[in-house]
């Protein structure tokens, strides 16, 4: 009798062994997606490598272990097991997309970026939002390589994307489907892949999702110096979604890029109004503490020029506040800025402007970093950038303090070799040279 049901329970193992693999292989995913979530690297990977040894020809387990060494800091790696899930299964969407923001956002590899976007967008059956996404990342790499007419070609053909065109309608909830030559698309803002209606919060979410396309797109006409192209977009974003932040700081920048001071300036109060509502969290430094920190990271500067501002007998004076006061706004200040040089007014003899101080601006950090790892790793980044501009360090000083090299096509209008020499020996308040920053 027992060995009677010892066999049937084998036979019935063996007719379920495809059912009980693939219950495993998916709880391990789930798993391993739960413990990345929770920052748990070495659990999530352990989980991942037991899914792929039970399905070594699967893609799904080396999506997520590129996941993981990315969120380890390691993009190389994590392009590598990207790369390793496209060549398992070379009709799998999601890694193409992952490899290319890697590529680009993490790498620096436009090229390979731009092939990614490419190879992606002849797969069959990715979803319009899939294909919105990487028409943008396309044009982004294009812009990294330099290839602006290819760029505006591909911005072009998106701006009639049927998804951006309806990101300007007053209600997305009263959206028709219909029956149109576009209804397969709208439909993603409302049905699931089955047709169904979508709940309440995933709705929110796709048009979440639309306004970041929608403002992406913008973003990058004015990236190519193309206000006329973002305007009406902004323009119409900005009164569907009147509270958003981002569009009214976009719409500011189209406007200075479209030289209507005065519209800029009303749009970027209304950044400062906006932002000013937000809470800040009890982790974020106070003022004092802000302040220690800045004259700390200045007299443990590795380039001397600043050390010594933070050494000398009359300090670089440290000024923290919230946000930039609604005077320098109107002045063309970007209300997002992080930080902020302050110099006194040149001499009559024509000598430079001196370097007075810095302000700092908590409420911008906080709104780069969102979290207490990376707060002062943006509030390093945020003065060493300022005073390197505000001095006009090299390039070598540059990449000393771990930022990025400009050369001498940054220096503004210097038209030839001896005029660039100038401009880095004759330093100017960056408020003045660079009237807008922005950091959408």
């Amino acid at each position: 009798m027992l060995y009677q049901v010892a066999m049937a329970s084998q036979a019935r193992e063996r007719d379920d062994a495809g059912y009980g693999e693939t219950s495993r292989y998916a709880a391990h995913l789930d798993r391993g997606w739960s413990l990345l979530d929770r920052a748990e690297y070495a659990a999530a990977r352990q989980s991942a490598r037991h899914a792929q040894k039970i399905r070594p020809e699967a893609a799904e387990a080396p999506v997520l272990l590129g996941a993981i060494a990315l969120a380890e800091g390691d993009p190389e790696e994590s392009l590598r097991w990207y790369e390793s899930a496209i060549e398992i299964d070379p009709e799998y969407f999601d890694p193409f997309l992952a490899a290319a923001q890697v590529a680009l956002f993490d790498l620096g590899d436009a090229a390979r970026a731009l092939q990614l976007c490419d190879e992606a967008l002849e797969l069959e059956g990715i979803s319009a939002f899939d294909a919105l996404e990487l028409g943008l990342l396309g044009a982004e790499s294009q812009i990294s390589l330099g290839l602006v007419d290819e760029a505006t070609e591909r911005l072009s053909a998106l701006a009639t994307h049927p998804l951006i065109e309806v990101a300007t309608k007053a209600d997305l909830n009263e959206i028709d489907v219909g029956s149109g030559e576009h209804a397969h698309v709208l439909a993603e803002l409302v049905e699931d892949d089955d047709g169904e209606p979508l709940e309440e919060e995933e709705r929110i979410a796709q048009q979440a999702r639309l306004l970041h396309h929608s403002l992406r797109l913008a973003r990058l006409w004015l990236d190519i110096q193309l206000p006329e192209e973002a305007l009406p977009l902004l323009r119409a974003l900005v009164e569907r979604h009147s509270s958003n932040a981002d569009a009214w700081h976009l719409l500011s920048e189209a406007e200075y890029q479209q030289g209507d001071a005065r519209a800029a300036c009303h749009a970027a109060l209304r950044v400062y109004r906006i932002d000013a509502q937000g809470p800040i969290p009890k982790w974020v430094p106070n003022p004092a503490q802000l302040h220690r920190k800045v004259v700390q990271l200045l007299t443990e500067c590795p380039d001397g020029a600043l050390r010594e501002l933070g050494q000398r007998r009359v300090a670089l004076v440290v000024l923290v506040h919230e946000m930039p006061s609604m005077e320098l706004i109107l002045e063309g200040v970007d209300p997002r800025i992080a930080a902020l040089s302050l110099a006194s007014r040149g001499a009559d003899d024509g000598s430079p402007p001196v370097l007075t101080g810095i302000a700092i601006y908590r409420r911008n950090i906080l709104r780069l970093a969102r979290n207490p790892e990376f707060f002062d790793q943006e509030l390093r980044y945020a003065i060493l950038e300022e005073l390197a501009a505000f001095l006009q360090l090299d390039d070598d000083r540059r990449v000393a303090l771990g930022l990025h090299p400009l050369g001498l096509d940054d220096l503004g209008d210097a038209e030839d070799e001896e005029e660039a020499e100038r401009a880095v020996e004759e330093p100017k308040p960056s408020r003045r040279r660079r009237r807008k920053r922005m950091h959408s």
